[in-house]
């Protein structure tokens, strides 16, 4: 299991169903929300942001929507915590047997506040970086961004362990064709070697063809076994379709999540260090604002 919120072994059907109704529910509640938010700072602040500079200095919005003003500077400040907050996942990350929500939940809400409080920076900002810190800081939650994105992707490409569902399968094909299930598992251990590479983003990506190459090794196997008993057992092969793609399904699975898991992991050392060096720049910030008396509500 990638995230660990959950192994189908230890939870009956109900248990699971009630869960990925759950997850869902929670993803159409966070797209809204996100939508929602969206909207309402585009709407609020449109024809504000859309202009130039120059033209900026006479707009009644000014002292509400630029990033000394009270609206704007507010911005910052819900974006700067919700980024913070976002940083709990690692927490929750490192004590993952703690029964306070599934790893999955606090995922998806790691990339909600991440996304939804980068955005409420670029509206801080007025779509206008004049500054060499604030340059390197949007540069550095572009880069956080754009890296969780895609870490996000390689978590969905890590399914989950599906024993049951390749036991079930197996032995629907011993069933018709004695010992075919069993030759099956046989030969795909022969030619399994989803073992772990050093943990680098560099050592995954060189690994990466001989996944590929254990992956048409996998199908090849199958084909062949497959074709053998149907020699023997035709019109009963025949009526295996659903067992064989469920066979299939769980084996080429194993090594697209072995490959995808790899990745992840080195993955996140990237995606750390941007997260890192964009709080310890919006620190220095956040300092310089208080240095020079931008301090929200009391700055008039």
């Amino acid at each position: 299991m990638v995230d660990g919120s959950f192994r189908i072994a230890d939870f009956g059907s109900a248990d699971v169903d009630a869960r990925a109704r759950s997850i869902k529910r929670l993803h159409v509640v966070l797209f809204v929300l996100f939508v929602a938010g969206t909207v309402a700072l585009t709407l609020r602040g449109y024809d504000f942001y859309h202009r130039s500079v120059l033209e900026r200095v006479d707009h009644p919005d000014l002292r509400e929507l630029s990033p000394t003003g009270k609206l704007g500077h507010g911005y910052g400040i819900a974006g700067t915590a919700l980024i913070l907050t976002n940083l709990l996942y690692l927490v929750r990350r490192r004590f993952a047997r703690l029964s306070v929500g599934s790893l999955r939940a606090w995922l998806d809400v790691h990339v909600f506040t991440g996304l939804f409080g980068a955005m409420l920076v670029m509206f801080h900002s007025a779509f206008q970086v004049r500054s060499g810190i604030a340059m390197v800081t949007v540069g550095s939650l572009l880069v956080v961004i754009v890296t969780g994105l895609l870490g996000r992707y390689l978590h969905s490409l890590s399914p989950r362990p599906e024993h049951e569902r390749l036991s079930e399968g197996l032995r629907a094909l011993d069933a018709v064709g004695p010992g075919m299930g069993q030759m099956l598992a046989q030969r795909v251990a022969m030619v399994a070697r989803t073992e772990a590479p050093r943990p680098s983003l560099l050592a995954v990506v060189a690994t990466l063809p001989r996944w590929r190459r254990e992956h048409r090794q996998r199908r090849a196997v199958i084909d062949q076994t497959v074709a053998h008993y149907a020699r023997f057992f035709g019109p009963e092969v025949a009526l295996l379709a659903r067992p064989v793609s469920d066979c299939t399904s769980v084996y080429l699975g194993e090594v697209r999540a072995a490959a995808a898991g790899a990745l992840l992991r080195s993955w996140r050392g990237l995606h750390r260090f941007a997260a890192l060096l964009m709080v310890l720049l919006v620190t220095v910030h956040i300092g310089v604002a208080w240095y020079f008396g931008f301090v929200w509500v009391f700055n008039e």
